[in-house]
Protein backbone atom coordinates (compact mmCIF):
# COMPACT_ATOMS: atom_id res chain seq x y z
CA UNK A 1 0.00 0.00 0.00
CA UNK A 2 1.75 3.34 -1.41
CA UNK A 3 2.31 6.36 1.61
CA UNK A 4 -0.23 9.16 1.52
CA UNK A 5 1.42 12.05 -0.17
CA UNK A 6 2.48 14.78 2.25
CA UNK A 7 1.41 18.65 1.23
CA UNK A 8 2.28 21.81 3.32
CA UNK A 9 -0.55 23.66 5.01
CA UNK A 10 -0.98 27.19 3.88
CA UNK A 11 -2.33 29.86 6.30
CA UNK A 12 -6.00 30.81 4.28
CA UNK A 13 -5.94 34.35 5.57
CA UNK A 14 -2.48 35.01 5.20
CA UNK A 15 -1.79 33.16 2.16
CA UNK A 16 1.77 32.28 4.20
CA UNK A 17 3.13 28.45 4.33
CA UNK A 18 3.21 27.24 8.03
CA UNK A 19 5.59 24.65 7.96
CA UNK A 20 3.28 21.44 8.92
CA UNK A 21 1.94 18.64 6.93
CA UNK A 22 -1.28 17.76 6.20
CA UNK A 23 -2.12 14.60 3.86
CA UNK A 24 -3.57 15.05 0.28
CA UNK A 25 -6.88 13.71 0.96
CA UNK A 26 -7.32 15.10 4.47
CA UNK A 27 -6.62 18.48 2.96
CA UNK A 28 -8.82 17.97 0.14
CA UNK A 29 -12.11 16.72 1.97
CA UNK A 30 -11.47 19.48 4.87
CA UNK A 31 -11.04 22.17 3.05
CA UNK A 32 -7.29 22.29 4.24
CA UNK A 33 -5.12 24.89 2.07
CA UNK A 34 -2.18 23.96 0.58
CA UNK A 35 -0.03 24.82 -2.73
CA UNK A 36 -0.42 23.80 -6.26
CA UNK A 37 1.46 24.69 -9.52
CA UNK A 38 -0.20 25.40 -12.80
CA UNK A 39 1.51 25.86 -16.36
CA UNK A 40 -0.11 26.87 -19.41
CA UNK A 41 1.77 25.87 -22.38
CA UNK A 42 0.92 28.68 -25.29
CA UNK A 43 1.56 27.83 -28.99
CA UNK A 44 2.24 30.71 -31.01
CA UNK A 45 3.23 28.98 -34.45
CA UNK A 46 0.44 28.78 -36.88
CA UNK A 47 -2.11 31.28 -38.24
CA UNK A 48 -3.94 30.38 -35.08
CA UNK A 49 -2.30 31.01 -31.31
CA UNK A 50 -3.39 28.06 -29.08
CA UNK A 51 -3.30 27.11 -25.41
CA UNK A 52 -2.53 23.33 -24.51
CA UNK A 53 -4.85 21.34 -22.54
CA UNK A 54 -3.71 17.58 -21.11
CA UNK A 55 -6.20 14.73 -21.27
CA UNK A 56 -7.13 13.29 -18.00
CA UNK A 57 -5.81 9.47 -17.70
CA UNK A 58 -9.03 7.27 -17.55
CA UNK A 59 -8.06 5.84 -14.02
CA UNK A 60 -8.21 9.19 -12.45
CA UNK A 61 -10.60 9.24 -9.39
CA UNK A 62 -11.82 12.61 -10.35
CA UNK A 63 -12.84 13.75 -13.80
CA UNK A 64 -11.24 11.56 -15.96
CA UNK A 65 -11.06 11.88 -19.30
CA UNK A 66 -11.91 15.25 -19.12
CA UNK A 67 -9.36 18.22 -20.50
CA UNK A 68 -7.18 20.22 -18.34
CA UNK A 69 -4.77 22.75 -17.61
CA UNK A 70 -1.72 21.44 -19.09
CA UNK A 71 0.29 21.17 -16.26
CA UNK A 72 -1.16 20.70 -12.82
CA UNK A 73 -0.04 19.49 -9.58
CA UNK A 74 0.42 19.89 -5.73
CA UNK A 75 3.60 20.63 -4.27
CA UNK A 76 5.11 17.69 -2.05
CA UNK A 77 6.05 18.86 1.31
CA UNK A 78 9.67 19.68 1.99
CA UNK A 79 10.17 20.59 -1.92
CA UNK A 80 11.47 24.40 -2.22
CA UNK A 81 12.82 24.53 -5.95
CA UNK A 82 11.50 23.29 -9.52
CA UNK A 83 8.09 22.98 -8.11
CA UNK A 84 6.86 23.25 -11.70
CA UNK A 85 9.14 21.87 -13.61
CA UNK A 86 8.83 18.26 -11.49
CA UNK A 87 5.43 18.27 -12.71
CA UNK A 88 5.63 19.51 -16.31
CA UNK A 89 8.63 16.80 -16.42
CA UNK A 90 6.47 13.63 -14.99
CA UNK A 91 3.03 15.14 -16.66
CA UNK A 92 4.28 15.71 -20.42
CA UNK A 93 7.87 15.42 -20.48
CA UNK A 94 9.30 18.61 -20.19
CA UNK A 95 11.86 20.42 -18.00
CA UNK A 96 11.27 24.22 -18.92
CA UNK A 97 14.06 27.26 -17.25
CA UNK A 98 12.99 29.27 -14.91
CA UNK A 99 14.18 32.29 -17.42
CA UNK A 100 11.44 30.87 -20.18
CA UNK A 101 8.36 30.89 -17.66
CA UNK A 102 5.92 33.76 -16.47
CA UNK A 103 4.80 33.84 -13.29
CA UNK A 104 1.47 35.06 -13.16
CA UNK A 105 1.85 34.89 -9.00
CA UNK A 106 -0.84 32.60 -6.84
CA UNK A 107 -4.40 32.53 -7.12
CA UNK A 108 -7.12 31.77 -4.13
CA UNK A 109 -9.13 28.90 -4.92
CA UNK A 110 -12.03 27.16 -3.28
CA UNK A 111 -14.97 25.06 -4.16
CA UNK A 112 -16.86 22.63 -2.99
CA UNK A 113 -16.73 20.05 -5.22
CA UNK A 114 -17.63 16.20 -6.37
CA UNK A 115 -17.45 13.49 -3.54
CA UNK A 116 -17.74 15.94 -0.83
CA UNK A 117 -14.46 17.21 -1.23
CA UNK A 118 -13.93 21.09 0.41
CA UNK A 119 -10.98 22.00 -1.82
CA UNK A 120 -8.86 25.51 -0.46
CA UNK A 121 -5.84 25.43 -2.73
CA UNK A 122 -3.10 28.61 -3.64
CA UNK A 123 -2.16 27.94 -7.58
CA UNK A 124 0.69 28.98 -8.65
CA UNK A 125 0.52 29.82 -11.98
CA UNK A 126 2.90 30.33 -15.09
CA UNK A 127 3.07 30.35 -18.86
CA UNK A 128 5.69 29.08 -21.45
CA UNK A 129 5.38 29.46 -24.77
CA UNK A 130 6.72 26.16 -26.40
CA UNK A 131 6.15 25.44 -30.10
CA UNK A 132 7.28 21.95 -30.50
CA UNK A 133 5.47 19.58 -32.59
CA UNK A 134 2.80 17.72 -30.25
CA UNK A 135 4.35 14.77 -30.69
CA UNK A 136 7.28 15.74 -29.39
CA UNK A 137 5.73 15.42 -25.75
CA UNK A 138 6.19 12.41 -23.46
CA UNK A 139 3.38 11.31 -21.10
CA UNK A 140 5.91 10.12 -18.41
CA UNK A 141 4.15 9.48 -15.60
CA UNK A 142 0.92 7.70 -17.13
CA UNK A 143 -1.63 10.33 -15.48
CA UNK A 144 -2.07 12.12 -18.82
CA UNK A 145 -3.32 10.54 -22.34
CA UNK A 146 -3.11 13.39 -24.52
CA UNK A 147 -2.58 16.84 -25.12
CA UNK A 148 -4.64 18.99 -27.42
CA UNK A 149 -3.71 22.72 -28.90
CA UNK A 150 -6.89 24.63 -28.44
CA UNK A 151 -6.76 28.52 -30.75
CA UNK A 152 -7.10 30.58 -28.13
CA UNK A 153 -10.26 32.63 -30.29
CA UNK A 154 -12.06 29.90 -29.61
CA UNK A 155 -11.26 29.10 -26.41
CA UNK A 156 -12.77 32.59 -25.33
CA UNK A 157 -15.86 31.87 -27.22
CA UNK A 158 -16.53 28.41 -25.14
CA UNK A 159 -16.05 30.51 -21.78
CA UNK A 160 -19.06 32.58 -22.66
CA UNK A 161 -21.43 30.11 -24.48
CA UNK A 162 -21.18 26.20 -25.33
CA UNK A 163 -19.59 25.30 -28.79
CA UNK A 164 -17.56 23.27 -31.17
CA UNK A 165 -13.81 23.69 -31.56
CA UNK A 166 -11.87 21.93 -33.88
CA UNK A 167 -8.52 20.88 -32.28
CA UNK A 168 -5.05 19.23 -32.90
CA UNK A 169 -4.18 16.19 -30.61
CA UNK A 170 -1.70 13.84 -29.51
CA UNK A 171 -2.66 10.83 -28.32
CA UNK A 172 0.90 9.04 -28.39
CA UNK A 173 0.98 7.53 -31.43
CA UNK A 174 -0.18 10.41 -34.56
CA UNK A 175 -1.07 13.86 -34.56
CA UNK A 176 -4.93 14.36 -36.00
CA UNK A 177 -7.83 16.49 -35.60
CA UNK A 178 -10.80 16.44 -33.26
CA UNK A 179 -14.09 17.96 -32.70
CA UNK A 180 -14.35 19.45 -28.94
CA UNK A 181 -17.32 20.53 -26.73
CA UNK A 182 -17.94 21.91 -23.60
CA UNK A 183 -18.38 18.26 -21.99
CA UNK A 184 -14.89 17.20 -22.88
CA UNK A 185 -13.35 19.54 -20.77
CA UNK A 186 -12.94 19.59 -16.71
CA UNK A 187 -16.38 21.66 -15.41
CA UNK A 188 -14.73 23.93 -13.15
CA UNK A 189 -12.96 25.33 -15.68
CA UNK A 190 -16.41 27.22 -16.46
CA UNK A 191 -17.24 27.27 -12.89
CA UNK A 192 -17.62 30.62 -10.76
CA UNK A 193 -14.82 29.79 -8.57
CA UNK A 194 -12.58 29.99 -11.63
CA UNK A 195 -13.87 33.03 -13.87
CA UNK A 196 -11.56 35.13 -12.86
CA UNK A 197 -8.21 32.78 -13.03
CA UNK A 198 -9.53 32.02 -16.55
CA UNK A 199 -9.77 35.91 -17.52
CA UNK A 200 -6.67 36.39 -16.01
CA UNK A 201 -4.97 33.58 -18.04
CA UNK A 202 -6.44 34.16 -21.26
CA UNK A 203 -5.78 38.60 -20.73
CA UNK A 204 -1.92 37.56 -19.98
CA UNK A 205 -1.65 34.86 -23.37
CA UNK A 206 -2.46 38.07 -25.26
CA UNK A 207 -0.45 40.22 -23.81
CA UNK A 208 2.52 37.79 -23.81
CA UNK A 209 1.60 37.50 -27.64
CA UNK A 210 1.30 40.79 -28.83
CA UNK A 211 4.19 42.31 -26.29
CA UNK A 212 6.35 39.40 -25.43
CA UNK A 213 5.93 40.78 -21.68
CA UNK A 214 3.12 40.38 -18.91
CA UNK A 215 1.88 42.99 -16.83
CA UNK A 216 -1.68 40.95 -16.06
CA UNK A 217 -1.08 39.05 -12.50
CA UNK A 218 -3.42 36.86 -10.40
CA UNK A 219 -5.44 39.19 -7.70
CA UNK A 220 -3.84 39.30 -4.61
Amino acid sequence: MSKEEMLEIWDWETGLPTGKAVERTHAHYNGIAHEGVHLWVVRTAGAKPSLLFQQRAGFKESYPGCLDITVGGHVPFGLEKNKIQKEAFEEIGIDPSDDDLVDLGHFRYEEHEEKGRFHREFQRVYLLVDNRSLDQYRFTDGEVEAIFAVPLEELESMMERDGIVRAEGYEGREVTVKTLTRKDFHPLLFAPSMEKYMEVVISAVKELIDSGCVTRKMPS
